[in-house]
Parts: C-alpha cells; sequence; structure tokens
C-alpha cells in the first residue's frame, strides 16, 4: 500500500529560496508541496484555508511593520495549527533565538549554510521522531553557546525581538505598530536589553546584534 503524501507549506520572502525548497521535496515521492507563501501571514491564511503536515519558513521575512514573521509568527502558528510541524529554515545563528524557536514549538531547525537535502532530512525526521532536528550548523552553534560563558543576564523573547528589528533598522514606533505593543514599552524593553549586554550606544546595541548573530 502506497503510503499517504505529506503536504508542506512553504514560505520565504525570497522567491529563489521558495523554488529551491520546492525542487528539493519534489526528489521525494513522499511530499506534496501544498503551497508557497512570501510572507508570515500569507503562510498563517494558507493554512487556515488548508492544513499542512509541515510547515518550512523563515525567520525573518521582510522589515515591512505589517510583516507576521519571527517569534510572533511561530506563537501564531502554535495556537493556530497545533498538528502543523514547523520547519525554521534560515540563515539566524543565534543560539537564543535557536533555543527559543524551539520552545514555541518548531520541531526542527536548518541553516541555510547548510546543504538544502537537510530540509529534506528535517522534514522527513519530524514526522517520523518526536525529538527536534537540528542540522549541522545549528548543532555547531548551540554546542558553542554552550561552552562559551553563559552571560548573567539572559534576555527575555521580547527583548531580543526587539534588538533583532532595532538593529534592521526599524524606528521605535515602528517596532510597536509590527508587536503590538506602545511605544514607551518598546523603548523600556531596549533599556533594559541595553543594561542587561552592558551596552551603552545604539552603535554597540547594532553591533552586539550583528556579531551574535541576530541580524
Amino acid at each position: 500500500m502506497n503510503e499517504p503524501l505529506i503536504r508542506v507549506a512553504v514560505a520565504d520572502d525570497h522567491p529563489l529560496v521558495v523554488a529551491a525548497l520546492r525542487d528539493c521535496l519534489q526528489r521525494s515521492a513522499r511530499f506534496q508541496i501544498a503551497c508557497e507563501c512570501t510572507s508570515g501571514s500569507e503562510l498563517v491564511h494558507a493554512l487556515d484555508r488548508q492544513p499542512a503536515d509541515i510547515a518550512i519558513t523563515d525567520f525573518c521575512m521582510g522589515h515591512g511593520n505589517a510583516t507576521l514573521d519571527g517569534f510572533n509568527l511561530l506563537n501564531r502558528l502554535a495556537r493556530r495549527h497545533r498538528g502543523t510541524r514547523i520547519v525554521v529554515v534560515s540563515a539566524q545563528s543565534n543560539a537564543a533565538i535557536i533555543r527559543r524557536a524551539i520552545r514555541l514549538g518548531a520541531r526542527a531547525f536548518v541553516s541555510k549554510e547548510d546543504e538544502l537535502e537537510e530540509t529534506l532530512r528535517a522534514c522527513v525526521h519530524v514526522m517520523s521522531s518526536d525529538s527536534c532536528y537540528y542540522s549541522p550548523s545549528v548543532r555547531a552553534t548551540l554546542d558553542n553557546a554552550a561552552m562559551a560563558d553563559a552571560p548573567a543576564t539572559e534576555l527575555t523573547m521580547r527583548e531580543l525581538e526587539v534588538i533583532r528589528l532595532y538593529a534592521q533598522g526599524m524606528q521605535l514606533n515602528e517596532i510597536a505598530a509590527k508587536l503590538g505593543r506602545s511605544v514607551s514599552t518598546i523603548s523600556s524593553q531596549k533599556t533594559v536589553a541595553m543594561r542587561k549586554l552592558g551596552v551603552h550606544t545604539n552603535t554597540g546595541l547594532i553591533r552586539y546584534a550583528y556579531e551574535n548573530g541576530l541580524i
């Protein structure tokens, strides 16, 4: 008896990445592309219309206020599509973000620095195992972070998100609109994050974001 097809939704704001993921998955007769999306909002709406077994999504998709990405996207998917296994395929190389993505429900995290076939391996893994899958580069990032001295105070998920968006060039009012919070709350979270990191200037904060794989 033939195994049922595994329906996969793909989301990335770069059409070439979407095409590459499609071609990779179509090498296996087990997978069927359910939809191809270029934003987090489009992915959520597509899954509302037609659920999929797996959702492959980038972590950072665009810089616009209305773009649904990052932790907000993972939260939304976890709440509305509990039966969909989430595979993050991203250039993100920050261990704290990777760990929090998994806590929020991602079942696999694949680096765009790894071979494209790692995405296929991740999809096979999440359909057959309850354990999480990490591509080689992601595993190396986590191992290196574990060996390094842990910071005295780890940033919260919201502080990480504010820093990530600020380092991408968004203003505080734009971040507030994107995340649905007040400007004063965003400003406070940015200030607290800087204090935890021992950073005293915006330039220093952006440098930290760059050096720690937030952008």
